[in-house]
């Protein structure tokens, strides 16, 4: 069952960030995060730091992606 992970963190070209994703485990949390952080800014792996990695319950979450996905009972590939 997945859940939502808050990932807080920030770069060395001084941004700060705060995603919230929703992942099986912690480690596949901050993959998804280097690599949207990466694609958005051009960024490489080394240039993004983590801070914390939380889990976050649905009624708390900001992220309302995340609160949908959360719903979604069983995913059929065809």
């Amino acid at each position: 069952m997945p859940k939502i992970y808050r990932i807080v963190g920030d770069t060395t070209t001084g941004m700060r960030f705060r995603i919230e994703v929703t992942a099986e485990r912690p480690y596949d949390a901050i993959e998804k995060v280097f690599s949207l952080i990466g694609s958005r800014h051009k960024l490489r792996r080394v240039q993004i730091r983590i801070r914390e990695v939380s889990v976050v319950p649905p009624e708390e979450t900001r992220s309302e992606e995340a609160k949908l996905l959360m719903l979604i009972d069983k995913v059929i590939k065809y």
